[in-house]
């Protein structure tokens, strides 16, 4: 499954490393230049339960980069919404569906505004 995760954040970078980890072509995209340097670079570091390792994705800050994804995960800050919502709609192909995993009131409804109510998750 191609998968991009926006927002690189703590739990953007959690879930890009485990979804890269189970086999998934994974994109992390950001505007933090120096995160995707060091995560192209150095790739992503998982510790826990299940043990450390260090997990290589692809990483870019121009969403154009990555093509169409079968699930893009939008794990941005709440604030940051509207800025992620514009990049949502050239990762998607008929078949897409969004996840937002955001903390916050009305994020979802701020990113249905962008892409179809019927492709959006809400987690």
């Amino acid at each position: 499954m191609k998968i991009a995760v926006v927002g690189t954040g703590a739990m953007g970078s959690v879930y890009a490393a485990l979804l890269g980890d189970a086999g998934n072509e994974v994109w992390a995209i950001d505007v933090w230049q120096e995160h995707i340097d060091a995560i192209t670079k150095n790739g992503l570091r998982l510790e826990g339960a299940s043990g450390d390792r260090t997990v290589m994705i692809k990483a870019t800050t121009d969403h154009n980069e990555v093509g169409t994804c079968d699930l893009v995960v939008v794990a941005t800050k709440a604030g940051q919404i509207e800025s992620a919502a514009t990049s949502v709609p050239a990762l998607l192909h008929d078949d897409s569906v969004v996840l937002t995993i955001q903390n916050g009131l009305g994020s979802a409804d701020r990113l249905a505004a962008s892409i179809s109510a019927e492709r959006l998750l809400i987690g």
